[in-house]
This record gives structure tokens, sequence and C-alpha cells, in this order.
């Protein structure tokens, strides 16, 4: 494992200098990430442990969505990060595929496999951490803040998704499209080939529904600052 606590203190080093960078941590960094590229990071990194350093920037930000989405917890979700790279560390000669897109599906599945663990024990196992003499970094300010925002926006998103849940299909059908799709009353009457009158009165009494309803005030008050 000589190589290993090298190259993985190459992308945790790497991930120091990404503080500099304001919520560098949750972009993705698309120009590197190519899924027809001949022979991607991590297969690049069987041989030549250096690369994943590039693996982990490329795929680390949309990881640590996945995860703060799914615990709504701040810190299991940079610590289950942490670990899922340092498994796929681990087992990167395992890798059979040759492309980016082959190998994000390979670190997805390490990745599901972690938060299923997780929600078992409601703990992070930092066994492979631990197995290669790291400590995971702790997370910068900006960072914990950027996934706390992130958590917060997922909360309400589920807030609205059970006020919506609420409504019967025809009403929730019309505030979908006037809302979200932003068309008009006219435009909705056409789509569902209904009269103006029809969208109207389903409109609004979806909205007495809505005006009404718990979670919505909920997703409300989480809203405001």
């Amino acid at each position: 494992m000589a190589d290993g606590g090298a190259a993985l203190s190459e992308w945790l080093h790497r991930r120091e200098r990404s503080r500099r960078r304001p919520t560098a941590i949750m972009t993705v960094r698309r120009s590197r990430f190519d899924p027809s590229r001949r022979l991607g990071v991590l297969a690049r990194s069987r041989s030549s442990p250096k690369a994943f350093a590039e693996f982990y920037e490329q795929m680390s930000p949309s990881v640590l969505r996945f995860f703060a989405r799914q615990t709504h917890d701040s810190q299991a979700a940079f610590d289950l990060v942490a670990e899922t790279f340092s498994k796929a560390f681990e087992k990167r000669r395992d890798f059979r595929g040759t492309n980016d897109k082959q190998a994000a599906a390979w670190l997805w599945s390490i990745a599901r496999h972690e938060l299923a663990r997780f929600h078992r024990s409601r703990s992070v196992e930092m066994s492979a951490l631990r197995r290669l003499g790291l400590e995971r970094p702790a997370p910068s300010d900006e960072e914990l803040r950027e996934v706390e925002r992130l958590i917060a926006r997922e909360d309400i998103r589920r807030q609205i998704s059970l006020a919506l849940d609420t409504l019967s299909a025809d009403q929730r059908e019309v505030i979908m499209l006037r809302f979200i799709d932003d068309l008009s009353d006219q435009e909705i009457a056409e789509r569902l080939a209904v009269s103006h009158d029809v969208v109207r009165a389903r409109a609004s009494r979806a909205l007495r529904a809505l005006g009404a309803s718990k979670q919505l005030q909920t997703a409300i008050e989480m809203f405001e600052p």
C-alpha cells in the first residue's frame, strides 16, 4: 500500500487547495469528464495512482450532493464521501472498465453500498480510510454552509411535494403546468383539452387547498430567512 498513501495524500491535498475557491467542492468540473474517452482516469489510476486525484475532482461534487440529500446530515455526508473514495482507491485494480462512464457507474455502486450501511447502523465506518493511514480532512466553513443549504433546499422540496400530494390529480396537473411550466390558463386549457373556465376552477380549488396546507406553510417558513 506504499503507493496508496501517496496517491490518497495527493487527492486530499488537491481538496485542501480547492478551499481557496468558494464552493469548489460543490461544482462539477465537466471540462475534464468525457464519458466517451477511450481510457478514463480511473482506468489509468490502476497503473498510475496519482491519476486517482483527477477522478476524485471529477466525481466528488456529485457524490457529496447525493450523500447530503440522502442523509440530511452534513458531517455524515463528508464522512461517506471520504470512505467511498478510499474504498474506490483500494479497489481500483478491480475496476474492469475503460472509460469515465463505466468508472462513474462503478463508483456509484460503492456509494450506494456505503449509504445502505449507513442507514443500517446510522454511522459511518471509516475502515478504508484507517487502513490507508489517513484522516478525513475537516470540511471548511464554506463547504459546511453549502451542504447545509443543500439539505435545507431538499427539506423545502419535500414539504412542497407533500403539499401537492394533498391535491387531486387534475388540480395538481394544473398547478404544475402553471407554476412549473409557466403556461397561461389558455395554454393549459389547450394542453388538457378542456375549457378555460375548467382550468380556472381547478386552479382556484387547488390554491385554496394549498393555502390551508400545513406542509406548504412549513416550506414557506423554511424558505424565509
